[in-house]
């Protein structure tokens, strides 16, 4: 996970760089990367400018619960 990181850490601060002011990003990752993701994001991006977190659900084939 460690090398992983180290990995995503330049290549989302130079999308910061790169990105519009009214630009978005969708990062998809795994679940077990999500959280150190999300506070890798907030603070390259900024907290205040996470607008939501889409989550899977792999069960259920769709259907409203």
């Amino acid at each position: 996970m460690r090398a992983y990181l180290a990995f995503m850490a330049p290549r989302l601060a130079e999308i910061w760089r790169l990105l519009r002011p009214d630009g978005c990003v969708y990062l998809h990752c795994d679940p077990h990367a999500s959280h150190y993701l999300k506070v890798m994001m907030d603070t390259i991006f900024g907290a205040t400018n996470c607008r939501n977190e889409i989550i899977w659900c792999y069960a259920g084939g769709g259907i409203p619960r």
